[in-house]
């Protein structure tokens, strides 16, 4: 009976250990058409960048930035919410509110507030249907006058 039951907790973990293992984010090259084709099951966010440092912007400059990013998964990618944690340092413009294909691009529109003179950040945290529901992004900078 112990026998039994070693061999059905070996075959279980070995199960789980396999599956975990399939769950990884690889991109492999498809020689046929030189794309990348996601082997990760479900949708899978990934940005150019995660943070924007303007350092120091001159009084009333243009603050714009759009992160974008890439549906790396297999399954389309919505995102549910992109909120900001300060709105007087950063106004979301737009972002992509259609499904995101697989393999296909999406952008977060943000203006980082030049009005003000001084130091500030925000994080922008978007809810998506990716694998990692929730992507945290940062704007940072100086608002100097000239």
């Amino acid at each position: 009976m112990k026998k039994i039951l070693c061999i059905l907790a070996l075959a279980a973990f070995t199960a789980v250990s396999a599956n975990a293992q399939q769950q990884q984010v690889n991109l492999v090259a498809d020689p046929a058409n030189s794309e990348f084709v996601p082997t990760v099951q479900g949708a899978q966010i990934q940005f150019e960048q995660m943070t924007h440092d303007f350092g120091d912007i001159a009084l009333n400059a243009n603050g714009d930035i759009d992160f974008r990013f890439k549906n790396i998964g297999s399954e389309p990618l919505v995102l549910f919410d992109v909120r900001q944690s300060c709105s007087a340092c950063v106004t979301i413009r737009s972002w992509t509110r259609e499904p995101i294909m697989p393999g296909q691009e999406g952008v977060i529109a943000l203006r980082y507030n030049t009005n003000l003179v001084g130091p500030r950040s925000s994080t922008i945290t978007i809810l998506s249907s990716a694998r990692s529901d929730r992507v945290i992004l940062r704007v940072n900078g100086n608002v100097v006058s000239r």
